[in-house]
């Protein structure tokens, strides 16, 4: 199965502005998240900024959304390999149709629901080291 690729801003547009290309920001956490887990953006956003304060990390460090994740009974899994041991990139990469993944490629994180990439921008091309999936879900 081939993923596909909707553009998505996972709810921010529905606070800040997304329209022009200055408006965007280094959140995919907070985007992958929202679309993993089908919640409101804003509220991962404060949750993740509460524990992030409590913990002594930003959001966007793994230390803080992994734990976020495993607090909602999520599962992070070793990369998926092929021929070789080579990182499918993440248009290849074999997943139920129906699943829920929150993928992590080099320095940015992104969401596939039901065979579809749920990004800001399409991120397909790239490795996916590692990802996390909800036990029921994709597993």
């Amino acid at each position: 199965m081939r993923i596909k690729y909707k553009k998505s801003f996972g709810g921010r547009d529905q606070y800040w502005s997304c329209k022009l290309k200055k408006d965007r920001t280094n959140d995919c956490v907070v985007r992958a998240l929202a679309h993993a887990t089908d919640t409101d953006y804003l509220v991962v956003w404060n949750e993740l900024f509460e524990l992030g304060r409590d913990i002594g990390f930003l959001p966007d460090d793994p230390r803080c959304y992994e734990e976020w994740l495993s607090d909602r009974g999520w599962v992070k899994h070793s990369p998926l390999t092929h021929s070789g041991r080579r990182k499918y990139s993440l248009k290849n990469i074999p997943v139920d149709p129906d699943g829920i993944y929150i993928f992590v490629t080099c320095g940015h994180l992104t969401a596939v629901v039901g065979g579809v990439l749920l990004d800001s921008w399409d991120c397909r091309p790239w490795k996916a080291n590692s990802y996390f999936t909800k036990p029921n879900h994709g597993e």
